[in-house]
């Protein structure tokens, strides 16, 4: 049917309308990492800047980043996501806005004086890929890493590792596929993961059980079924209350 005609069936007519507005869209966006610098840093996407005055938003120095907002938009054009240094006012990080996506993960991870890169492998239909890396420069020995929970019934263990001998300092990826009984939310929900000194039973971080056994929910693990997946954890224990960073999209 043509424009001219559209009059009669106001479906059509809006459709046609050129002086129709643009739908509002909307954007998940996460900026996942580490920021080990001297300074706060303050979020901004395109012209909103995320400076809320009670210090909401803003990344202090030393810290995880689990930073999410969903950002709504109607035209078309380049958008900038940027972090800044709230003393020098330097932009210590820009990464542009994809088109036609629901969703977008940044992950910005700085230590050593320096923007550390994230280079994940390639995705293998097969299997997951889970990456660890341990910062904690008071660590110079390997890590086990594993998955456990007590039968509320009979008292029972069930252990299963998901890495081991994981070396400080650097990026280790393992296949992974969900396990029997971790392999649902629920399952995750009463499971913890444990950061021991390989081939021991001793806590890896300070000896300390707390920094060393962390609940398994908030890992968002693969779960029946789920394959092809790749999810790297910046693992940071002196980091007060935020003891690792997620480095992928991880909202449902």
């Amino acid at each position: 049917m043509h424009c001219a005609a559209a009059n009669r069936h106001s479906i059509f007519f809006s459709a046609c309308n050129k002086d129709t507005p643009e739908v509002e869209r909307a954007m998940h966006i996460l900026i996942n990492g580490y920021h080990g610098g001297e300074h706060p840093l303050v979020v901004a996407i395109d012209t909103t800047v995320f400076d809320h005055k009670d210090g909401k938003f803003i990344i202090q120095p030393q810290s995880n980043i689990h930073f999410t907002t969903a950002y709504s938009y109607k035209t078309a054009k380049k958008r900038l996501v940027t972090l800044t240094d709230t003393v020098t006012k330097k932009v210590v990080y820009s990464a542009e806005l994809p088109e036609n996506t629901i969703r977008v993960n940044f992950n910005y991870l700085y230590f050593d004086g320096k923007v550390q890169a994230v280079v994940p492998p390639a995705a293998d239909p097969n299997v997951n890929k889970l990456g660890f890396y341990i910062y904690d420069k008071s660590v110079d020995f390997p890590i086990d890493i594993s998955l456990q929970k007590i039968n509320a019934t009979s008292g029972d263990v069930r252990k299963e590792y998901i890495a081991k001998n994981v070396l400080p300092g650097t990026w280790v990826y393992v296949d992974y596929l969900p396990l029997k009984d971790f392999d649902k939310t629920a399952d995750l929900r009463s499971a913890t993961v444990h950061f021991t000194k390989a081939n021991t039973e001793e806590w890896a971080f300070e000896g300390d059980e707390t920094k060393s056994k962390l609940g398994a929910e908030g890992f968002f693990f693969p779960k029946l079924n789920d394959k092809g997946k790749i999810q790297p954890y910046f693992i940071a224990p002196k980091v007060p209350n935020q003891i690792f960073s997620r480095l992928f999209f991880y909202l449902d």
